[in-house]
């Protein structure tokens, strides 16, 4: 594993041939600048972005209505569906579906026994959502947002799981307090550990043949 980036990343946002990220660049007068950053496959080499390519990438081509409804765009959640649609997890555990053309769908509150969800991921017509302080992941369904599946609780496999990425038929878990991810197949349920880390692990995604995890220390190629 081989750090490739120093420092306090926020969230990281797969591009069609790298990744693009927002972190802490600077703090001024106790506020805190953020900065966007690219990292290409092609050259291997980080570049600046501007705002807006982080916006269009994170919330899609309707990115200027959909941010309006997003009280901190930064730690917002975000799922660009193939029909146009967005889906929004604000950090206070509002969620909303929003359409094409920026009207929403449905909204609502992303909550387990007082917890708020921590992120959200789509697979076929089923929405999986970690609840970090509880433990548990939820299924819902797409169309009616009714809840129809949970794993983890009493006994369960996950310490603060934080963060979900998804790849065919397989959801893996940013365990962040175990400092570990845990592996979940969305057909048959069964859960293994895949990865351990030193520090507590945040993020993991995989863009073509590289796979990342972002720890509390920054961004890592695996």
């Amino acid at each position: 594993m081989k750090q490739i980036f120093e420092g306090t990343v926020f969230d990281i946002l797969p591009t069609q041939n790298g990744i693009l990220f927002s972190y802490h660049k600077d703090t001024l007068e106790d506020k805190i600048v953020i900065g966007y950053k690219m990292l290409s496959f092609d050259t291997g080499s980080f570049s600046d972005v501007a705002k807006n390519i982080y916006l269009l990438t994170k919330f899609g081509g309707n990115y200027k209505a959909v941010i309006n409804y997003c009280k901190n765009y930064i730690l917002t959640k975000s799922i660009v569906l193939p029909n146009g649609k967005v889906f929004i997890l604000k950090p206070d555990g509002e969620a909303m579906l929003i359409d094409a053309d920026a009207t929403p769908i449905w909204q609502g509150e992303l909550t387990y026994r007082g917890c708020k969800a921590s992120d959200v991921a789509v697979y076929k017509s089923s929405l999986w959502t970690a609840f970090s302080d509880c433990n548990v992941l939820l299924r819902y369904n797409l169309s009616t947002m009714r809840e129809e599946l949970r794993i983890g609780g009493n006994n369960s496999p996950f310490n603060k799981p934080k963060s979900l990425f998804i790849k065919d038929d397989t959801a893996i878990i940013s365990n962040q307090n175990a400092k570990n991810l845990i592996s979940v197949n969305l057909e048959s349920y069964s859960v293994s550990e895949i990865e351990a880390f030193e520090e507590e692990v945040i993020q993991y995604l995989e863009v073509g043949i590289y796979r990342f995890a972002l720890l509390k220390t920054g961004i890592y190629l695996i």
